[in-house]
């Protein structure tokens, strides 16, 4: 059976379906538009950079697999009033208000390693702008713990979750867990109180002879091999559109360097030893927002058969906790911590996965 398919018969029930169909991610998209949250914002660029609303690119790799699935929990006092397929009525009707979360599956495997390598990525997104209630966060654990399950007990990778969801996941064993800040302020602010410095004419320009420019596919080994986070080379260079790059004159390597990922989080700084604490993060986080929020209006436009309403695109970055440069560098431009978030990869033990779930905060 299509494992798409598969996950469609293991996962749906009366509360828990799935998204089909470009109209339905469409009317979704709209919503996370409107809802506004950082975590609804990061959702809401999963879904313009996949295929789920745009056109694949003719570009796209045929060894790497890539697949993603939406779904959407519904308020259990609520679910039993829609007549009919509960799908189609909430896409049809945008009775998103009726869910409790929201959660894009990303599914990846490269076919050229010959190892069973399938992974699939986690984001949640809380149908409110406040945390979730313990009643529905013990369902978002249920869901995921089915999930993990279907998945033949394979991990699962969290991306950017707020840390108190992932906290009492019950029986949970995290094979790796970075922890970090989420950073946000409104793109509004940003355009109308923040002048962008000229790198070209500054002093550490002159100094070093370095100029301005983006991460191109022949630096993508050495960016990969020198970030924190490891991504994968196919995945960095689907992020170069969006990237900024300061390099040395003389042999243009590589010096600092920043990207905004296919979500539109903003992230990934690194700086070369011998060129630290010369503020060259902070030219380059100028030139990458810039481009991150052209980026995003342009996409954003697909959800709507005119111009988009005035919703303030919210900037958003994460970067490690214990990267105070990075949070240095950031803070005075005015991004302010909203949530604390977690890249995580977590497995299961079901021996220990409660019938009655014991919740701590």
């Amino acid at each position: 059976m299509n494992q798409a398919l598969l996950r469609f018969a293991a996962l749906e029930s009366a509360q828990v379906i799935p998204v089909v169909g470009c109209n339905a991610h469409l009317s979704l998209g709209r919503y996370l538009h409107g809802l506004g949250t950082v975590p609804a914002y990061r959702m809401l660029g999963g879904l313009l950079s996949s295929s789920l609303i745009t056109k694949p690119s003719p570009k796209h790799s045929k060894s790497t697999y890539v697949h993603n699935e939406v779904w959407v929990h519904l308020n259990s006092s609520l679910c039993n009033s829609i007549k009919g397929n509960r799908s189609t009525y909430i896409a049809q009707h945008n009775k998103w208000d009726l869910a409790d979360f929201f959660v894009l599956l990303t599914t990846y495997r490269d076919f050229e390693n010959k190892t069973d390598n399938e992974k699939v990525e986690v984001r949640a997104v809380i149908n409110s702008t406040r945390y979730a209630s313990l009643k529905t966060t013990k369902s978002f654990y249920q869901f995921i713990f089915a999930l993990w399950k279907l998945q033949t007990k394979k991990p699962l990778y969290f991306k950017c979750t707020e840390d108190y969801l992932l906290d009492s996941l019950p029986g949970a064993e995290f094979l790796k867990r970075i922890y970090c800040l989420n950073y946000s302020m409104q793109a509004s602010k940003w355009l109308y109180d923040y002048k962008m410095d000229n790198f070209s004419e500054s002093g550490v320009a002159h100094e070093f002879d370095l100029y301005m420019d983006e991460i191109k596919p022949e630096d993508i080994e050495f960016v990969q091999k020198m970030n924190v986070i490891r991504y994968d080379k196919a995945y960095l260079s689907k992020c170069l559109p969006a990237t900024t790059c300061i390099r040395r004159a003389s042999d243009s390597a590589p010096i600092t360097w920043i990207i905004a990922h296919l979500d539109y989080e903003i992230g990934a700084v690194f700086t070369v030893d011998g060129y630290k604490s010369r503020n060259l993060g902070k030219y380059a986080f100028q030139d990458v927002i810039n481009k991150t929020i052209s980026e995003f209006t342009k996409k954003v436009s697909l959800l709507y058969d005119g111009p988009p309403p005035d919703h303030d695109y919210k900037l958003h970055m994460v970067t490690e906790m214990s990267n105070h440069s990075a949070r240095r560098m950031i803070e005075p431009f005015g991004l302010r911590p909203v949530a604390n978030v977690s890249w995580a990869i977590c497995t299961f033990d079901p021996q220990e996965y409660p019938n009655s779930i014991n919740l701590t905060f």
